[in-house]
């Protein structure tokens, strides 16, 4: 128990100071004041232990104090100005909707004509399909702005000082400087990328993002709603690696090579996995962590010296923190450190309490015993991480302890599952698409807990954030009695269940999933083979933008648009196409602009796509030249154009060869669906000028009108007259700052019903040729649009 009271003594230089704002050597000399009782307790030796401590006090506090008071970056001297930066990328991309950010260290500055060295860090917002890699050398030119705080609960900016982050720079102009450093740091971030791609290649949304969550600890992909449910389920520690990744490498790994070279040799290639794994999880404090507790623990084994899981997690957060004393400042290494210290001196205790009240009431039978183990340390992890959980996030979960016990035996499944789908799809992709047809049953019962538990009301409550001194307090009595309870072993229970019982129970556990898989394998996979039956239109919800999925009787499919996010347009294909189905027969762009095809280059690597249809006519930005070289089979369509498919036909009625537009938009292909009685018309963002020349060459009633231009207030009247539609959609963004819909066009259509994406979020359409059936994401739509 030495190393965690040098341990203990080390942090309380660093809470000192971080609490009270005390000098750095005030925990030292808090030490140093119970000398006399050390010697009174424990003699000479007491004295020694005490006075050691009090040196590491002192060490932690200087160590902190040096990190906190170091000097301003030079950089934040340019703030609000005109810049020329020159610097490094370090760390992985971090994707948005339609951005992905990067850390840049900046080495010089140029403002005006002056050039100079400086210190610090930016983060740069470039387009979705920028790809840099730490190390690469690059030169960004931009206005160099202060980090705001949009959150009033959480204060983004000092976040970002923490980390020496002074500015943020908005779509600079990116030149590659050339050269390239951090090799490790490249290799790991390609081999995550990669298998990024592999997964998303073979799964769907958000059950990829999930499984690189929990694979390697890519989890920025998931939907933020989804993300939310995971905190108010007491699951977030489920999508990023974590000490618990690290121990199932590990176990997996000692199964395989003990068979085959023996306990005693079986340490190395464990070892080696273990370093490998943490190398892919990018370094995360928490996998650190776990990593430098794993090889203190397979020392000892090689040593054959008994192993202290307490002693591990003390010299690991001490080396961490000694290296990179922001890690202490960080929730995520605060969370993982306490979560650990308590499963290791509570869990046996919790387990045993458990243990007697089962007992009690004659339960013990017929509760296995891993549920008890999983629910014992899912209530020490909740125990010792709420003071860290109220602080940081005023939020804690009471559904946590239950939802745990039901999602952790799927963790175990899905996340080699998870990986082996990534490492299979990157060697051969029909084997990642076979093992993801696996993969993807228990990562989507994980998204279904936590989506289930968070909706139960009370499932997590808002609490009152106690001010650091009270977290103080609390740790401080939590650490007394840690202390005293991991030194009395965990006594006997004489209510040993019969492992007969035990046995049953677990057999009667793993048939009844067993039977719930087997039920929601029809549904899930079997019925959707084959098609709908029906022709059905999904208008997606991708945003301020147009995506629509035309689905044949039959199941083909054909993807008109894509909405500007490729991440967007992957979540809602996740939702209506059926989880196997990894190919589209044919996608058309009606113009080239980012709203209608920026997510089609995302597309083409998670899809395969039969055929791309499009006007021909260039786009100017970095997404529609990324389409025009990655479209596959690309094929020109214009007035005239006809086809069809199983029943359903398609002509293409806009633009007439030869077409000479006044702006891009008027360029819009126009396509008739029809299906028996039943029509279907789309749009694009199609103007007045070419709506009237269209009116005059065709018969455009439809029973269906994609309003042109997101319902815009270019559509002249004489055309939605000609249409005449029972129903128009209006693809649009939740309170977009073009005002889309405008009134004028709302009134144009008062005589057909108007369904919006912006309201009613994703809206299908379904039709026998007869008959109009439709359905919409949400039913209550009471404040979710905003006046026009």
């Amino acid at each position: 128990m030495i190393l965690p009271l040098l341990a203990t003594a080390w942090f309380l230089g660093f809470a000192a100071i971080a609490t009270w704002d005390a000098p750095w050597w005030m925990a030292g000399a808090w030490c140093a004041m119970l000398l006399p009782a050390g010697a009174y307790r424990w003699g000479r030796r007491g004295l020694v232990i005490t006075a050691v401590a009090a040196l590491f006090a002192l060490a932690g506090g200087a160590r902190y104090a040096g990190w906190e008071n170091r000097d301003v970056p030079d950089l934040a001297a340019f703030l609000g100005q005109q810049v020329e930066l020159s610097g490094t990328v370090s760390g992985d991309p971090d994707p948005g909707l339609t951005t992905v950010r990067y850390h840049l260290d900046v080495d010089t500055v140029s403002s005006g004509n002056a050039v100079s060295a400086a210190s610090g860090s930016v983060l740069i917002t470039v387009h979705q399909y920028a790809e840099l890699l730490p190390g690469d050398r690059i030169r960004v030119a931009g206005k160099l702005e202060t980090p705001l705080n949009f959150d009033p609960d959480f204060d983004y900016r000092a976040y970002l000082a923490r980390q020496d982050i002074v500015g943020t720079l908005l779509f600079p102009r990116v030149t590659p400087t050339g050269g390239h450093g951090a090799p490790l740091g490249r290799l790991t971030t390609r081999a995550r990328l990669a298998m990024e791609r592999s997964l998303q290649g073979a799964l769907p949304e958000p059950e990829a993002s999930l499984g690189a969550g929990i694979g390697f600890g890519r989890d920025q992909n998931l939907p933020p709603e989804l993300e939310q449910d995971f905190r108010d389920a007491g699951l977030a520690h489920i999508v990023a690696v974590s000490g618990t990744n690290v121990a199932l490498m590990a176990a997996i790994a000692f199964l395989v090579f003990v068979r085959l070279v023996g306990r005693y040799w079986a340490i190395v290639p464990a070892s080696l996995v273990v370093a490998v794994y943490i190398c892919l999880a990018g370094f995360q404090a928490s996998v650190v962590r776990a990593g430098i507790m794993a090889g203190v623990y397979m020392l000892g084994l090689a040593l054959g010296r008994p192993q202290s899981a307490l002693a591990a997690l003390a010299a690991a957060a001490v080396a961490m923190t000694a290296l990179q004393p922001a890690a202490a400042a960080n929730a995520g290494f605060q969370l993982s450190f306490a979560a650990t210290a308590g499963l290791i001196a509570f869990g046996p205790w919790i387990r045993w309490l458990l243990t007697m009240v089962l007992s009690r009431l004659r339960a013990s039978d017929f509760v296995p015993g891993a549920v008890v183990q999983v629910t014992a340390l899912t209530l020490s992890a909740t125990l010792a991480t709420l003071p860290i959980s109220m602080a940081t996030f005023g939020r804690i979960s009471l559904a946590g302890p239950f939802a745990n016990v039901v999602v952790e035996p799927a963790v175990v499944v899905a996340m080699p599952l998870a990986l082996a789908t990534a490492v299979a799809g990157l060697a051969w992709e029909p084997a990642g698409w076979a093992l993801g047809l696996i993969a993807f049953y228990p990562l989507t019962f994980i998204n279904w807990v936590a989506e289930t538990a968070a909706g139960v009301p009370g499932a997590a409550i808002d609490t009152a954030r106690p001010s650091g001194e009270a977290v103080f307090i609390a740790y401080a009595a939590m650490a007394a009695i840690g202390f005293l309870a991991h030194r009395r072993f965990v006594p006997a229970s004489s209510n040993v269940p019969s492992r007969q019982r035990e046995r049953l129970a677990r057999r009667a556990a793993l048939a009844a999933a067993g039977g719930a898989l087997a039920v929601a394998v029809i549904p899930i996979s079997i019925l959707p083979l084959g098609g709908p039956g029906t022709l059905t239109v999904h208008f997606l919800d991708v945003g301020q933008g147009d995506a629509i999925l035309v689905t044949t009787p039959g199941g083909h499919r054909l993807l008109i648009d894509s909405g500007p996010s490729g991440i967007g347009l992957a979540r809602e294909l996740g939702e209506v196409l059926p989880h196997w189905e990894r190919a589209v027969d044919g996608i058309l762009l009606t113009h080239p602009q980012e709203d209608h095809g920026a997510a089609f280059p995302a597309l083409f690597d998670r899809f395969q796509v039969a055929v791309s249809e499009s006007t021909g006519k260039p786009g100017n930005s970095a997404a529609m030249r990324l389409f025009a070289s990655k479209a596959p089979h690309p094929r020109v369509v214009r007035a005239g154009d006809h086809w069809a498919m199983d029943g359903v036909t398609f002509d293409v009625l806009w633009p007439p060869a030869g077409y000479v537009p006044r702006n891009v938009n008027d360029t819009s292909i126009v396509l008739r669906v029809s299906y028996g009685a039943v029509i279907f018309l789309l749009t694009g963002d199609l103007e007045a000028p070419a709506q009237r020349e269209l009116v005059a060459r065709e018969a455009l009633h439809a029973d269906v009108l994609k309003v042109p231009h997101h319902g815009s207030k270019t559509s002249a009247l004489e055309f939605f007259e000609a249409v005449s539609p029972r129903v128009a959609v209006i693809s649009a963004g939740a309170r977009n700052r073009f005002g889309h819909p405008a009134a004028v066009t709302l009134a144009a259509l008062k005589d057909a019903r108007i369904l919006r994406t912006d309201c009613d979020g994703r809206t299908a359409i379904e039709t026998d040729g007869r008959n109009l059936t439709v359905t919409t994401e949400r039913h209550d739509t009471a404040g979710r649009c905003a006046p026009p």
